[in-house]
């Protein structure tokens, strides 16, 4: 091997040196995008387990079985993806201790062809002498470093090629629902510790922009899972059950399961959920459906609401349209808009008005209950024209008002039944008071 081929080879080796550094380097910021998708599963589990609190104090057991269903996934993937972290650590561990090798072997080939070409004793013997010792020595050097070279590619190559990042992120939504990205984009994130890493994720919870947020400007269709801020302004479709923080809709956003938030939804858009929807609350100026059961702390709707299930909350407030087809429960109930309950509504106050068009209601039950009509409802109804009228078949409270309804039946403590009502029955037990402008058929103090 004359000293051109030597340098060759060595150039050839030294490239391959490269070469295996860089893939160790891109294992190492592997290894540090699952341990951020690892952080993310853990904050999931974090998020469930409180639910799990909170559904056996509540014990609602339909939802401790979904959630516990869950948690069960959530172990496997946890599982699953601690063995990937642990092979990819063994395996850069194993590669780096071949790089020193590697790097001692690559060393002594340097001495051996500095030695090769100094001069010899300056007979033509010894210096033939010389070269063919340092051939052999190059030879042998670089039988060794190639057998280090692939048996270190082998080992980082098997090891990566049997862990599918991609398809792992598909099981971690916070990752899954963004575009995968290269080892360039997120070398100084990968390279950060558990602890910083972990303050990331308490932080964002409090600012925009945080891991798990998903942002859909356009069209796009997003798996369900658990997620912490989704602001949709294009449109959205999720093809199964959704768990997030928050969500924020000015464009379209069809949910294809049921929808968990346990902050607030904001709709001013168009929000279609197939399942349930839970709610820490509710603000939709907009059109919102669901097809299931709506639960939510404060409710307040100022555009078409239509719940194909029960409807549950806090303090609800109404100025739009508002259908349910089973019951409403609330500690308070105002609505100013069109109406219409196929079950019953129950709250501890409630305010019903009625202007142009009727309101069906099945029942309604609390402890002061006002239906009365707008200015321009009145005004109608005293021209003899069509006014805003609440179809009910029964009615209980303590303080009953009552302007412009149809019911079967009235019961109260107190009880006032004012213009434009038809009541077929009224049943009282301390004072009944009826306006000229009502028709009661039957009043009775019991």
């Amino acid at each position: 091997m004359n000293p051109n081929e030597m340098n060759e080879k060595f150039d050839d080796l030294t490239a391959q040196v490269d070469e295996m550094n860089q893939r160790l380097e891109d294992a190492r910021e592997e290894r540090g995008e699952l341990l951020r998708q690892r952080f993310d599963l853990k904050e999931q589990r974090r998020y469930f387990r409180a639910q799990l609190r909170e559904a056996k104090a509540e014990g609602n057991t339909d939802r401790v079985e979904k959630i516990e269903s869950r948690l069960d996934e959530l172990a496997e993937q946890l599982e699953k993806l601690d063995e990937q972290i642990d092979s990819l650590e063994n395996a850069i561990d194993e590669t780096s201790d071949h790089m020193d090798d590697i790097m001692d072997q690559v060393d002594d080939l340097e001495s051996t062809l500095d030695e090769t070409a100094e001069p010899g004793d300056g007979t033509e013997e010894a210096s033939a002498g010389t070269a063919a010792e340092g051939n052999d020595k190059i030879t042998a050097a670089m039988e060794k470093l190639n057998s280090l070279l692939t048996k270190g590619f082998k080992k980082m190559a098997d090891t990566i090629e049997n862990i599918d990042f991609e398809k792992m992120g598909e099981n971690v939504q916070s990752v899954a629902n963004k575009a995968y990205r290269t080892v360039g984009g997120v070398a100084s994130d990968a390279a950060r510790n558990l602890d910083s890493a972990w303050n990331e994720v308490r932080e964002s919870r409090e600012q925009p922009g945080g891991i798990g947020d998903y942002r859909i400007s356009g069209s796009s269709t997003i798996d369900g899972g658990c997620y912490n801020r989704i602001t949709a302004s294009g449109a959205c479709k999720v093809s199964s059950d959704l768990v997030c923080r928050e969500l924020r809709v000015s464009g379209s956003f069809r949910a294809l399961g049921g929808v968990d938030c346990n902050g607030p939804v904001r709709t001013t858009g168009s929000l279609h959920c197939a399942g349930d929807l839970l709610a820490g609350s509710l603000s939709s100026s907009g059109s919102t459906k669901v097809q299931g059961n709506l639960e939510s702390g404060p409710l307040t709707s100022t555009g078409g609401l239509n719940v194909g299930g029960n409807l549950k909350a806090t303090a609800l407030r109404s100025s739009g349209g508002l259908h349910v087809d089973g019951d409403v429960e609330a500690d308070s109930f105002t609505s100013t808009g069109g109406l219409s309950v196929g079950g019953m509504v129950n709250a501890d106050t409630v305010s019903i008005q009625t202007s142009v068009g009727q309101s069906t209601v099945g029942s309604i039950g609390g402890s002061t209950v006002r239906v009365y009509q707008t200015a321009t409802g009145g005004l109608l109804n005293s021209l003899g024209a069509a006014a805003g009228i609440l179809t009910c078949d029964s009615i209980e409270g303590d303080d009953v008002d009552l302007t412009a309804v149809k019911a079967h039946v009235v019961r109260g403590a107190t009880v006032v039944i004012r213009s434009g009502c038809e009541i077929d029955q009224v049943e009282y037990t301390d004072t009944c008071t009826v306006d000229g402008g009502a028709k009661v058929g039957n009043c009775v103090k019991v």
